[in-house]
């Protein structure tokens, strides 16, 4: 897939970077050619741009574009009216990092649906990290209220049925599915610990002490789980 990429920053740079390792061609533009050299070995192509400039900006292939993804961390002018332009010029897929409410609400206004969020992300991660302690595994938004988490078992729930436990009704949260290790010999003859994705929860099922539970539902009804 292609994508544009405006704004090198941290975030912008990282997202380059990552999109090019798993097979992307990804295009970075930025104002600051320091920025620039910084990238143009790891990407397709780094253009130095004003991306405030319509004709500068429609001189990019942006309809050949799968995604185009607006990075900008600081500067809220530069970033409104670089999406504005994009509109414009009838670009195709627009992401968009919001620098706070007001530029979230003015970017949807003009017609921003995919927005990104990195810093209220990451905050609502390390609240949950710091909340679950050393059950926490992994996070990932769905809702602005509600998220996935996937959290080790606490040790007062092993050897208990699902029935017994009953995450909706003690907790409020609802378990969607179980990752239990086994134990593999890989091609070499090595034991190595995988996954396996248990996601037909029944009644009967019995909770077992390195299962790795996949809940969803808002934080605080996840802090319960905490503090059993």
């Amino acid at each position: 897939m292609k994508y544009l990429v405006i704004g090198l920053g941290n975030l912008g740079r990282a997202i380059a970077k990552d999109l090019t390792r798993v097979g992307n061609e990804v295009i970075g533009v930025d104002m600051d050619l320091h920025r620039v050299d910084m990238l143009k070995n790891d990407i397709a192509g780094a253009i130095a741009l004003d991306s405030t400039d319509k004709e500068a900006l429609s001189t990019l292939p942006l309809s050949e574009m799968d995604a185009i993804i607006v990075t900008f961390g600081k500067d809220f002018g530069t970033s409104v009216q670089t999406v504005a332009l994009l509109k414009s010029l009838d670009a195709g897929k627009l992401i968009v990092r919001a620098i706070s409410s007001i530029h979230e609400t003015v970017i949807r206004a003009i017609g921003v649906s995919e927005i990104i969020t990195p810093e209220e992300d990451f905050s609502t991660m390390y609240t949950s990290q710091a909340s679950l302690g050393g059950l926490f595994r992994h996070w990932y938004k769905v809702t602005d209220t509600e998220h996935l988490y996937k959290i080790k078992t606490p040790a007062t729930l092993v050897g208990q049925t699902i029935k017994n436990i009953d995450f909706e009704e003690n907790f409020g949260i609802h378990l969607i599915a179980i990752e239990r290790p086994y134990e593999k010999k890989n091609l070499i003859g090595l034991t190595q610990t995988e996954y396996k994705v248990i996601s037909r929860i029944t009644e009967e099922l019995v909770i077992e002490a390195d299962d790795l539970l996949i809940l969803f539902g808002k934080m605080e009804l996840l802090n319960k789980i905490a503090n059993i």
